[in-house]
C-alpha cells in the first residue's frame, strides 16, 4: 500500500470529524442527553480530540508519536499529510452544523 500526501486531506479530515460528531450525537440522544447538553459535550470533546490530533503527543515504550489519521481510497493508497493540521479550528463550527445551526 502506498501513502500519498494529498491536498484533499483537509477536506477528508473535516468530513471524518463531522461524521464522528454525528455518531456521538446519536449515542448521547439514545442515552437521554438533552440537545443543549449534548452540543456542549460534543463541542468540548471534539475540540480536545482535535487538539490531540493537531498538536498532541503520545508516548509508547519511551517513544513519542503525533497521532494522525489516514484515509484509504480503496485503490491501494493511504491518503495522509505531513503538514500541520488544524482540525481544532473546525470543532465548534462542525458541532453547530450537526445541530442544524
Amino acid at each position: 500500500m502506498e501513502i500519498k500526501l494529498e491536498e484533499e486531506y483537509e477536506n477528508l479530515a473535516t468530513e471524518w470529524q463531522y461524521q464522528m460528531i454525528l455518531l456521538l450525537k446519536e449515542q448521547l440522544k439514545k442515552n437521554g442527553v438533552s440537545d443543549e447538553s449534548a452540543k456542549e459535550i460534543i463541542g468540548k470533546f471534539t475540540f480536545d480530540l482535535s487538539m490531540l490530533h493537531d498538536q498532541g503527543e503520545i508516548r509508547v515504550d519511551g517513544k513519542s508519536f503525533n497521532p494522525r489519521i489516514c484515509f484509504d481510497d480503496f485503490a491501494g493508497n493511504l491518503i495522509g499529510t505531513d503538514e500541520e493540521t488544524n482540525l481544532h479550528e473546525y470543532a465548534f463550527g462542525s458541532t453547530s452544523e450537526a445541530f442544524g445551526e
